[in-house]
């Protein structure tokens, strides 16, 4: 629904049919100025005390009179608003759409957000992004949820940067575009010869708003890409050699920057890697070029944060920003974060250092972690089994199905929300005695929780590990949009109701068990039915389908009858 309030339907121009001219009209001037003050009146009613009148407010939030101070770095771009208790309110399903007028004009709106007041907390909390109009005078926001107390809010501080990874010639997703500062096309990689293969995006141009600095890749994923990268590093010559082909194709792609991203090196490596930086930085920054690297995470051991073969407080001297790569073990993730951050910025300058989010799912078990879509994710949580043998499947009989891997009776958690993790997460045991693995589901929820560290840890900006328009991920931009706007994250758990599997049948009826599993009666007519199992991940619905034949019930057998002298 939409909510806001008229405007006059005139400018602040001179002379119009209400006006004249002379002595002799006085008294029609002086009725027609009246009728213009009454119309001002009326219209100012409707425009501004519809949407933000006090006693006579019809809409969901009117005007308040309540003194909170605005949170540091921040001011009132509007009103402080509250929710009118004979309002209707967000209904399920729906999103409430709100028109606010701001306090003055203003013609930037990247920096304007709403946000609601927790009166428990004590304090103001990004809900959603103020979209600015063509008059830069009122903002628009959708709001899934209806707070007791609004406001749009105008940040004072520097976003920092927003960075944006995306595989080699896909299109960064639209509701990015408008936020990203810098664009990373994964085009290139090294060469034996140290030269450097690969072409820039075609998908991808520079803009006034952003960037393309492309990345130069190398890791473990790639057969012989690590190989390559230590015989580069080898000796002085090696490294000089490749600086000066880096050097000549950043010119030919007629780029300002470049990103080196050589993970998975050995930490043998470490003096050669630092001098190779330190040496292409200062070759970059002659010809007011600008270098930036993506590294991985440090790794907590017992004793130490190990760096292994990146030396972050050398390389962050000479390179213009550090990217810390995702750091993918979501069960020690919130554990392990604040303290490699607190190690790295004692030795980089935190404005540097800029941390990399991820709309990837993660599946650990044993000693491997992989990455995974969501949709992958959540096409394994949402396999049926059927347990029941396809003869044993008659008209008119109980039939039990479960979600294969969410079946809390075979010792299985189900999806559901944890907050020693802050994720949404499953384990499921692997077939043929693979073993337990557990998948954490990046969201808008997680992502929240992560995003949490830019501002404790005063960061330099944020990451996208992958920012393309592909739909088979998770849409983290609901998280982000509004934390880059505000700069502060959303910090909301799923609503454990949304996670509960829901089951339902083609034909029959079904009973839910609440245990990820299911009692099928099946219908009193042969034939074939589908039997569905949806799940969430409190963001969005994913489904799964099998088709069961239901067969008739088998004639029973004729009885013997005994015959004389038996």
């Amino acid at each position: 629904m939409m909510r806001g309030g008229g405007r006059l339907p005139w400018g602040a121009g001179g002379s119009g049919p209400g006006f004249r001219s002379g002595r002799d009209r006085q008294p029609a001037r002086i009725a027609a100025l009246g009728a213009i003050l009454l119309g001002i009146a009326v219209l100012g009613w409707l425009a501004y005390g519809r949407v933000c009148g006090a006693s006579e407010c019809v809409t969901e939030y009117c005007p308040s009179d309540r003194s909170i101070d605005a949170p540091e770095g921040y001011e009132f771009a509007s009103r402080i608003l509250e929710l009118n208790p004979k309002g209707a309110g967000a209904q399920p399903g729906f999103n409430v759409q709100l028109q606010v007028a701001l306090l003055k004009p203003a013609s930037d709106g990247r920096m304007l957000s709403f946000f609601k007041y927790d009166d428990t907390a004590k304090r103001w909390e990004p809900v959603a992004p103020a979209v600015l109009d063509q008059q830069g005078t009122v903002v628009t926001g959708t709001l899934t949820e209806t707070p007791a107390v609004i406001a749009v809010l105008r940040r004072n501080t520097p976003a920092g940067e927003v960075v944006a990874y995306l595989p080699h010639n896909a299109s960064l997703n639209p509701q990015a575009v408008p936020h990203v500062t810098i664009v990373h096309p994964i085009d290139f990689a090294p060469l034996a010869d140290g030269g450097v293969g690969g072409e820039l995006s075609r998908t991808v141009t520079r803009t006034s708003t952003y960037e393309v600095f492309p990345v130069i890749a190398a890791n473990a994923s790639v057969q012989g890409q690590v190989a390559v990268v230590e015989s580069l590093l080898v000796d002085a010559r090696s490294r000089t050699n490749h600086v000066q082909q880096i050097l000549a194709r950043v010119n030919e792609a007629g780029v300002n920057g470049i990103d080196i991203a050589y993970l998975d090196l050995p930490a043998t490596n470490r003096t050669s890697f630092t001098l190779f930086i330190g040496e292409l930085a200062e070759a970059l920054h002659a010809q007011g070029k600008k270098l930036t690297v993506t590294l991985p995470s440090p790794i907590k051991t017992q004793n130490r944060i190990d760096e292994g073969a990146y030396d972050y407080q050398a390389i962050g001297e000479r390179v213009d920003l550090v990217k810390i790569a995702p750091y993918r073990d979501q069960a020690t993730y919130r554990l392990v974060m604040p303290e490699v951050l607190t190690f790295l910025t004692e030795r980089v300058p935190s404005s540097k250092l800029i941390l990399t989010i991820s709309p990837y799912a993660t599946e650990t078990g044993g000693e491997t972690i992989n990455r995974l879509t969501l949709v992958d994710a959540m096409n394994i949580a949402s396999r049926i089994s059927v347990r029941a043998q396809a003869d044993a499947i008659t008209v008119s009989t109980q039939v039990d199905v479960a979600g294969t891997n969410i079946d809390r009776d075979e010792g299985l958690t189900g999806i559901r929300w944890y907050p020693e993790t802050a994720t949404v997460a499953f384990s499921y045991k692997q077939p043929q005695g693979g073993g337990s693995r557990t998948i954490y589901i990046e969201n808008f929820f997680s992502v929240g929780f992560k995003l949490e560290l830019i501002p404790t840890f005063k960061l330099g900006g944020v990451a996208i590990e992958d920012a393309s328009e592909n739909v088979l991920l998770g849409d983290i931009w609901p998280a982000v949009i509004p934390f880059v706007t505000s700069g502060l994250p959303t910090l909301q758990q799923p609503n454990a109701e949304d996670l509960r599997p829901r089951w339902s049948v083609s034909g029959g009826t079904i009973e839910d068990t609440g245990r990820g599993s299911a009692r099928w009666f099946t219908p009193g007519e042969p034939g074939t039915y589908s039997v569905t199992l949806t799940l969430s991940d409190g963001v969005a619905l994913f489904e799964n389908a099998v088709d069961v034949v239901v067969r008739p019930r088998p004639a029973a057998e004729p009885t013997a009858t005994p015959t004389a002298g038996n």
